[in-house]
Parts: C-alpha cells; sequence; structure tokens
C-alpha cells in the first residue's frame, strides 16, 4: 500500500512539472506583444509574420533586440492602417473586391488542393523524412514506355533470378556487381549511401521504407526506371544538418599525381590528433596546422552542411559524431582529416517544415498523379460532360491543318458565338469564352494540331478551374478557419495599400523648386572625377533621383504624422520586454 502511495505521489509530481511545461509554452504563445485600441498581437502573431520576412529559423532566433523592435514597430503601423481602413469601410471600395474576387477564384482552389491532397501527404514525408535509410539496390531495365510483353516478360524473369540467388544466401553485393544493369554497381554493390524520403521516387522510398533492417524485397518494386530488388542495410533518427569544424593534412603528390611518403604524412596527423586528445585548443591547432585553405582562418569551422554533402568517407564518420565530439584520423582523397561537430540541428516540428515540405511535395511527380485523380474524381462528381456538338462546331470553325498557336480566334469567332455552350456540370457549364480565356494562360496546347482529340483535352483542361471552385464551395472551404485567416491577412494587405496610396502617396507633390533646391543644397552627392578633374553631373540629368528620393523622404514625414495621428484614435501599449522570449521552444 505504502509503494503505490509512493508511486502516486510521483506521478502527481511528473503531472505538476508537465502541466507547469505546458502551460508555459502555451502562454508563451498567448503573450500580449502590443494592443491596438481593443486589438491585440500575440507573441504567436509576431512570430509568423517574422518569419516571413526573414524566411529562417535560425535567423529568427539569432536576431538582436533592435531588430525585433523595428519589426514591432512596423507590425504595429500596419495594423493601424488596417484598422483605419476598416473603420472608414474602404474594404467595400469598388477595386478592392474586383482584386478579392479575381484572388479568390484561384485562392480557392489552391487551398483546396492543399487541404485534400498535399496536406495529407506531406505529413506523411514529415514522418519519414524523421529518417534516414541507407539501401541498396539491384536494377533490372524496363522503361515505362514502349516495350514489348517480351522485355516485360525478360525482365521479370530476370528480376526472380535474383531473388532466387538472394533466397539462397548469395551476398548481395556479388549479386548486385553481376546482375544489376546500374552500371555504378559494379564498383559499390549497389550502394546507394543514405538518403531520406523526397530524394528518390515515391513507389522506391514508401517500400523501402516499410522494410526491416536487414531485410530484402521478396518482389520487384517497379519505378520509372524499371524493376529493383531492393535492401535496406541502417535506419536512424537524422537531423536537419551538422556544423563541424576540421584540420587536414594533405597528402604530398609527384609530378605525375602520385602519393609520396603516405607514412609520414600519417605520423603528422597523428601527431596532430595527439595534440588535440591531450587538450590543445581545437581551431587553434587548425590556424596552425590544417592545410584546407578555405577553413583554416576559421578555425577549421566549415559551417553547417546537410547529409551527402561531403566525399562519403567524410560524411559517414561526420554524422556519427555527437556536438563536441572528435573523430579519430579519417582517410579521403584529399588526405588525412580529424574532425569536430560542433552543432546539430534536431529535426524541426511538423509546423515549422510545413511551408517547405508543401513546396517540395507541389514539385514532385506524386503531386501531378494525385491531382489528376482528384480532378478526375470531382468531374465524376459534378457530372462533367463534353458537348458531342460543342466539339464539332468548335472543329469545323478551326483551321485543322494549323496549330492552336496560328489559329486566328478574334476572326473566327463573333461575340455571340463566344456563349456558346461546349460543356456542361452541375451547376455550371464551360462556353467558348472560356475556352479562349484558357488558351491565352495555358500554352501546353500551342504546338498541337487543332484535332477533334486535342479540342476535347482542351476543353476539359477549360473545365479545370471551374469544377476545382465548384467543388470547394461544396465542400464549404470558405468557412475553413484556416482559409479565412489567410483570406484575411490578404484583405488586410489591400487595405494596408490603399491607405499608403490615398492617404499619402497621393497628397504627395514635389515641384521644380524642390528639386532644384536639393540639387543646390546637396550638389556635392552628384559630383564624380573625370581625367583628374572633379565635375558635377547637370540637374536635368538627376532630376528623377531628386524627385525620388523628396518623395520617400516626404512619405515617410506623412506617414509618422498620420501614424502618431492613429494612436491618439487607437491608443498603442507595447510590451518589447517580452520580445527576449521569441523564437524559443
Amino acid at each position: 500500500m505504502t509503494k503505490q502511495k509512493n508511486l502516486l505521489r510521483i506521478f502527481s509530481f511528473l503531472s505538476i512539472i508537465l502541466l507547469v511545461v505546458i502551460v508555459a509554452c502555451s502562454s508563451k504563445k498567448k503573450q500580449v506583444v502590443a494592443e491596438i485600441g481593443d486589438e491585440k498581437i500575440y507573441m504567436e502573431d509576431y512570430e509568423k509574420q517574422y518569419l516571413k520576412t526573414v524566411n529562417n529559423l535560425d535567423t529568427a532566433k539569432n536576431s538582436n533586440m533592435e531588430k525585433r523592435k523595428e519589426f514591432l514597430d512596423l507590425l504595429i503601423k500596419f495594423h493601424l492602417k488596417v484598422k483605419d481602413a476598416r473603420d472608414r469601410n474602404l474594404l467595400n471600395s469598388e477595386d478592392i473586391q474586383s482584386d478579392l474576387k479575381q484572388y479568390k477564384e484561384n485562392f480557392l482552389t489552391s487551398f483546396l488542393m492543399d487541404k485534400e491532397i498535399v496536406e495529407p501527404k506531406i505529413k506523411n514525408l514529415y514522418d519519414m523524412k524523421e529518417y534516414e535509410v541507407r539501401a541498396s539496390h539491384i536494377l533490372i531495365n524496363l522503361p515505362q514506355q514502349n516495350f514489348s510483353p517480351e522485355d516485360s516478360v525478360k525482365a521479370y524473369a530476370k528480376a526472380t533470378e535474383v531473388i532466387n540467388r538472394l533466397k539462397n544466401g548469395e551476398d548481395f553485393a556479388k549479386v548486385a556487381m553481376e546482375m544489376s544493369d546500374d552500371q555504378s554497381a559494379k564498383q559499390n554493390g549497389g550502394d546507394l549511401y543514405y538518403f531520406t524520403a523526397g530524394m528518390t521516387v515515391p513507389e522506391f522510398e514508401e517500400a523501402i521504407y516499410k522494410m526491416k533492417v536487414g531485410d530484402y524485397s521478396k518482389e520487384p518494386i517497379r519505378t520509372m526506371f524499371g524493376l529493383h530488388i531492393v535492401k535496406l542495410a541502417d535506419k536512424r533518427k537524422r537531423s536537419e544538418g551538422i556544423r563541424a569544424s576540421h584540420i587536414l593534412i594533405q597528402d604530398v603528390k609527384d609530378s605525375t599525381g602520385q602519393v609520396k611518403d603516405s607514412l609520414a604524412t600519417y605520423n603528422k596527423a597523428k601527431e596532430v590528433l595527439a595534440r588535440i586528445k591531450n587538450g590543445e585548443d581545437f581551431a587553434k591547432v587548425a590556424q596552425e596546422v590544417s592545410q584546407d585553405p578555405g577553413s583554416k582562418d576559421k578555425g577549421g569551422d566549415l559551417g553547417f552542411f546537410d547529409r551527402r554533402r561531403m566525399v562519403q568517407s567524410f560524411d559517414s564518420v561526420a554524422f556519427l559524431l555527437k556536438a563536441g565530439e572528435i573523430s579519430d584520423l579519417v582517410r579521403t582523397p584529399f588526405g588525412w582529416h580529424i574532425i569536430k561537430v560542433t552543432e546539430i540541428k534536431p529535426y524541426l516540428p511538423f509546423d515549422k517544415q510545413k511551408e517547405n515540405l508543401k513546396g517540395e511535395f507541389k514539385k514532385g511527380p506524386q503531386f501531378k498523379s494525385e491531382y489528376t485523380k482528384y480532378l478526375e474524381k470531382a468531374k465524376s462528381d459534378l457530372k462533367f460532360e463534353i458537348k458531342e456538338d460543342g466539339v464539332a462546331y468548335l472543329y469545323s470553325r478551326l483551321d485543322t491543318t494549323k496549330t492552336i498557336s496560328a489559329q486566328n480566334f478574334d476572326s473566327v469567332f463573333a461575340t455571340a458565338d463566344k456563349n456558346m455552350t461546349i460543356a456542361t456540370y452541375k451547376d455550371g457549364e464551360i462556353k467558348v469564352v472560356d475556352i479562349l480565356n484558357y488558351l491565352q494562360k495555358n500554352k501546353d496546347f500551342s504546338a498541337n494540331i487543332a484535332g477533334m482529340e486535342i479540342l476535347r483535352k482542351i476543353i476539359s483542361g477549360a473545365a479545370d478551374s471551374p469544377v476545382l471552385y465548384r467543388t470547394a464551395i461544396k465542400k464549404g472551404i470558405e468557412k475553413d478557419p484556416e482559409y479565412i485567416a489567410q483570406m484575411t491577412e490578404y484583405e488586410n494587405g489591400l487595405l494596408s495599400f490603399k491607405v499608403d496610396q490615398e492617404e499619402l502617396w497621393r497628397k504627395i507633390k514635389i515641384t521644380s523648386e524642390d528639386m532644384q533646391n536639393y540639387y543646390e543644397i546637396n550638389k556635392v552627392k552628384y559630383e564624380f572625377t573625370d581625367s583628374n578633374k572633379v565635375k558635377t553631373r547637370p540637374f536635368d540629368e538627376v532630376k528623377s533621383e531628386i524627385s525620388n528620393t523628396l518623395q520617400q523622404q516626404k512619405f515617410k514625414d506623412m506617414e509618422k504624422e498620420y501614424v502618431d495621428n492613429l494612436k491618439k484614435k487607437y491608443p498603442v501599449k507595447v510590451n518589447e520586454a517580452i520580445l527576449i522570449e521569441a523564437f524559443k521552444e
């Protein structure tokens, strides 16, 4: 019973500590950096906006207080302008509403793709990228296209032979050297070294990440490159990169490039290593003896680098070291190295990598495949249908001996013709004008002859955006909190810009007299030396420069006056002291 009470006390104590940590993290994010009237700028909002400007977490973490305060001033200024614009109902102005309508049409479908395709996939990608794998493969050539049934039978038969040899206990590297169509396998036994998710084609990496270390694939993996039999040699948690220093003792080579007196070089490297192990400062020794001109003067510092950036023999040792740890001698084609890892970047949480992962995924082949499947389903759900008489009409009006880019659409279609319906879907239709607009923006079909099949593809392509827009409306994307937040952010940008235009730029008046006076006072700025004589650029030559300078100065003065008045209307309270806590995990 006493034991149970002790366990309960321990559990309660740990729970309290955990709760304190959670509350501390949560409260830190909800700390108020500034108040503007009845609005608040929270720490998490400040961090988010600051990161957008520097686009790098390390830069943000290392920013000094002066830069943080400067950015807070900019953020307050922005919020004041937006608040004033909203109170004056500028959001309903015709130009802003027109801009918002156009932006919404594009952003709504883009947001839908992120929500339905990209985000579910990148979470899986993120989980996989937490690990790096070392794998070997045996490749059997089989192209994606233009291969005969005989080619396929032959390739799969060879793959079966490879798998049978592995089942019989033969060494993977030996079989790879003999059987792989990847020529590098002759030297490395099929070793692909370390890599992580997103670096290879999806089918390949998904199969590897499901395997256990030491296993090989019992069925061939089909990719765009052919058939693969894969062995997983290692799988370990990875970092975002390491910072390391090194000392290089170079090999001495003769005129033919052959290494001479390698024993002397090795002994010299051993002496340097002994000095380090006996407590001498790594950076000072590097400055004294290292033969790498690029890092010697920096105490051997190589900065941050990712896996696979260095030669493999260097890389394989460096990424095994812990922060502060020093290697034994490492041999590379350049000579002998002593490596010290000074810092290891941890694998960042999902929310810190989300945007980068999105961009990475959208560039890859998997996104295109998933997008095509999603679009086909959306068209099916909305009962998209191309009207055959519409295709026939287009075919009859176009010159079918010419490419799409060579067609003169303006002379072919009258205004009334452009309203003709070519395809339909639930609650919408595709007209001739939609197809013409699509072809103006999309040049994929420019070189194609205007045949019936190409016309069907063009009609289908013209329906892509309207169908996705209708799907987004149907799924209620407009009510999604993240969508609303991003649309609000765009609105705020438009409002701030409009305020700058109406309250400041349009009221700036620079006269010829202003420019002439500035020129006379600041002539020294426009002096230059020619043939050892000091000359001055004439007024007419620098007039536009002076105008720009005066406008910028006038803008700053007027903006300060405008913002100061806004601060009286919307009282501002600032808590600069807590900025020291920004960007801490």
